[in-house]
């Protein structure tokens, strides 16, 4: 039997998964660089200037059973990941929104890659998400952010 999936599997397969956003093959960005993937606590938003930049915070876990007379051995456990990406947005509307789209991509793209999440063992994940950007006034670039929440499921029996 394998070790129980915990938070701590899951922040490691969620940084490895993370990282293996290169800037190769299909994706825009690389993310595999030191300081550009971080868990969060509550203390703070992140502090990091690196661009692009990802962080997700493990939100709530619950059980699910299978209603009253369930078979008390199996149930399903569901975990919420809140996420934040960050990405230099560029001067025009355009640019920025095409920049926050790019990552969002490159995100969703390595998250469906290993929806298992390799050695947290999960058994699916969903990803809902939405996109915050715009230029600065002065037409300078500023950053534009990817909001994200993913849902991982998986069964313990």
């Amino acid at each position: 039997m394998s070790a129980p999936t915990n938070r701590n599997t899951i922040a490691s397969a969620m940084t490895s998964v993370l990282q293996t956003i290169d800037g190769t093959g299909s994706f825009t960005y690389n993310l595999s660089g030191a300081g550009q993937v971080e868990q969060l606590d509550l203390d703070g938003p992140p502090i990091s200037r690196v661009r692009p930049y990802v962080a997700f915070y493990l939100g709530p876990r619950q059980d699910i059973r299978n209603g009253a007379g369930a078979d008390l051995s199996q149930y399903g456990q569901t975990m919420s990941v809140d996420l934040v990406g960050v990405v230099t947005g560029g001067a025009t509307p355009g640019a920025a929104v095409q920049a926050a789209n790019n990552l969002e991509a490159d995100i969703i793209r390595a998250l469906h890659a290993s929806r298992t999440l390799g050695s947290a063992a999960v058994h699916d994940l969903s990803v809902s998400t939405e996109i915050v950007t715009g230029p600065e006034v002065d037409g300078r670039q500023r950053d534009a952010y990817v909001a994200m929440t993913v849902e991982l499921f998986w069964a313990r029996i």
